[in-house]
């Protein structure tokens, strides 16, 4: 059985007893190497090392942006002659990628089960679409899972202000910051937040000018919490839908349209959801994938395409 490497990145932890407790469940198995990072920056240096010996699974204990690094970087370097296996362990405050094609229950514990079932040959593999992010055509992709932008940015910064500091964590916390974010736009009297300014290609390429209320897009089957607001039909690997701004009964939309399902009047409401391959946009604004914040190049293309793929032991 070849060597399993698993990069902590202590950091994004939820407490320093966590790496503590991963490296004991490491010292009790063959065939793993841990590496734990101070620092996201130490990131490369892990992956130099492991590239040179002869890994092809690699655990990621860590939250979603460690995921979004490592295989980033793993697919621009060109580091592995064949693409490794990922194991997602939940070790951050959000860890919407595990949730659907992770490692599930406490890291510690589900590590050493897995490591288990490794050695006894009893573990299975789901591939995942990854979109490919580009801030403009001169610059490499970014790969993730979930990116959204608009108002999806300002229940972010809710859950990082308001649910995580009150303890609520993983699955929990991204249901309470869309959820309580629902509520409180849904009942504020005053106006509306400031529109995403978005435009986008159509199938012609032409870029049309849409004002949203939030974006969202994902490749993943499910998030957390039974959230998952797509209902697009189609084989295209993208979950896509956007909410036209002003936003028109969100109170009532909500309860439907975070589970997945339509009613005959969302269009006409400005609810829509579609499959794609590829997107090509522009807006001026933050959007956050996999749990990190970035700002597209102005007057460029935000370009979203899926081309590669990561495959997952659970």
């Amino acid at each position: 059985m070849s060597t399993a490497s698993m990069i902590i990145n202590a950091k994004s932890s939820r407490n320093a007893m966590l790496a503590d407790d991963l490296l004991y469940v490491s010292k009790r198995h063959q065939n793993i190497r841990p590496y734990v990072l101070e620092r996201i920056e130490d990131l490369d240096i892990a992956l130099d090392d492991i590239e040179k010996g002869d890994s092809n699974t690699l655990i990621l204990a860590g939250g979603d942006g460690t995921m979004q690094a490592a295989i980033t970087s793993s697919i621009n370097r060109r580091r592995f002659q064949n693409h490794p296996n990922y194991v997602a362990l939940p070790c951050g405050m959000t860890n919407v990628i595990a949730n659907d094609c992770g490692l599930q229950g406490p890291p510690a514990t589900s590590l050493d089960n897995f490591l288990w079932r490794r050695g006894r040959g009893e573990i299975s593999r789901v591939e995942r679409p990854l979109i490919g992010m580009q801030l403009s055509e001169r610059q490499d992709p970014i790969y993730g899972f979930f990116l959204g932008a608009g108002l999806f940015h300002t229940a972010v910064q809710f859950s990082r202000q308001s649910v995580q500091k009150v303890g609520a964590k993983r699955s929990l916390a991204l249901a309470l910051s869309v959820g309580g974010y629902i509520l409180k736009t849904a009942f504020d009297n005053a106006k509306d937040p400031a529109p995403l300014q978005a435009q986008i290609r159509d199938r012609n390429g032409v870029l049309q000018k849409q004002d949203l209320t939030i974006f969202l897009t994902t490749t993943l089957n499910r998030l957390s919490a039974g959230i998952f607001p797509f209902w697009g039909e189609g084989e295209a690997p993208m979950n896509v839908m956007t909410i036209a701004y002003p936003r028109k009964k969100l109170l009532i939309a909500a309860m439907t349209a975070l589970r997945g399902k339509s009613r005959p009047w969302f269009p006409e409401a400005g609810y829509h959801s579609w499959k794609s391959e590829e997107i090509r946009m522009r807006f001026d604004g933050p959007l956050v994938f996999d749990g990190e914040i970035f700002h597209p190049t102005p007057g460029e293309d935000l370009i979203l395409k899926v081309s590669q793929k990561a495959a997952f032991l659970i």
